[in-house]
């Protein structure tokens, strides 16, 4: 069975992944990086362990270093999302949104692949806000907050402004983001940071997916979503808009993942394996 070693470089972070024919993870590891002389390191520590049969790349390849320009097939970063996504999810077609440093939105239609949205709230926007309000930039950190906290004690909120009697409503509906600060306490400005983070990105991803007919099959992808807040007030939004996001196992490996399917349907002919699901 044939391997397949990937690397997804993003704005922020650089995914490693190494899969078989069949797609099951051999080796994953994330490096909050994207610096080539780091990427380089792990590159050859895994290749030390290692012997896999294809190298794909895929992302941001500014200045790419000739080792990874001479072996390495570059695979679209949009069409490794969609892929990645459509894949992890079983569906033919699908909206993949793709929580990274920010919010690509992408639509897989039976192989066919279209960047169809997006939006620069994602992961930056976590850390740029968590260090402006509470001086904090650790997304595990950032995240454990959040459960703890309360965004309506920073958000204005449906019930504060004489609607509650909209019982198709929830009381704590967001009214405006940051609108009504009543507390300083680190873990309600966490919560504030991915309430507002979620809700933009996932009204933006159901009135996405409702133009492609695609209301219940919007997958959810990247760092951001491995957030239990993130993806609470995600199925929040969907409950609003009569959408619903599905959430994929090991979610900020999907490109990469996406990156080998990609090279595989465009090099089916060299493979002794025929590429599966295409």
């Amino acid at each position: 069975m044939k391997t397949y070693f990937s690397i997804d470089r993003g704005a922020s972070n650089t995914d490693f992944t190494v899969v078989n024919s069949e797609y099951k993870i051999l080796f994953k590891k994330c490096i909050k990086t994207r610096q080539w002389n780091k990427i380089i390191i792990v590159y050859k520590e895994i290749l030390n362990k290692m012997s896999p049969d294809y190298f794909v790349f895929t992302g941001s390849s500014n200045n790419i270093p000739i080792e990874i320009e001479k072996f390495f097939f570059k695979a679209d970063e949009i069409e490794s999302i969609a892929f990645g996504g459509a894949y992890a999810a079983a569906r033919d077609r699908c909206i993949v949104v793709s929580m990274g440093t920010g919010t690509a939105i992408v639509l897989f239609d039976h192989g066919e692949v279209s960047h169809v949205g997006g939006t620069g709230i994602g992961g930056g926007t976590m850390q740029g806000l968590g260090k402006l309000l509470i001086e904090e930039t650790d997304p595990l950190i950032l995240n454990k907050l959040a459960e703890k906290g309360k965004a309506s004690e920073l958000n204005l909120v449906l019930s504060e402004i004489g609607y509650s009697e909209l019982g198709f409503l929830d009381n704590d509906l967001t009214v405006s983001n940051f609108g009504n600060i009543k507390s300083d306490k680190k873990s309600n400005s966490a919560a504030a940071i991915q309430c507002m983070i979620a809700e933009v990105v996932g009204v933006v991803a159901s009135l996405t997916a409702r133009q492609y007919h695609l209301d219940e099959d919007i997958v959810i992808t990247g760092n951001l979503s491995n957030s239990v807040y993130i993806r609470n007030q995600l199925n929040k939004v969907g409950a609003l808009y009569n959408t619903k996001f599905i959430f994929p196992e090991n979610p900020e490996y999907l490109t990469s993942i996406g990156a080998v399917r990609s090279f595989r349907k465009t090099q089916s002919y060299a493979l002794s394996n025929s590429y599966p699901n295409s």
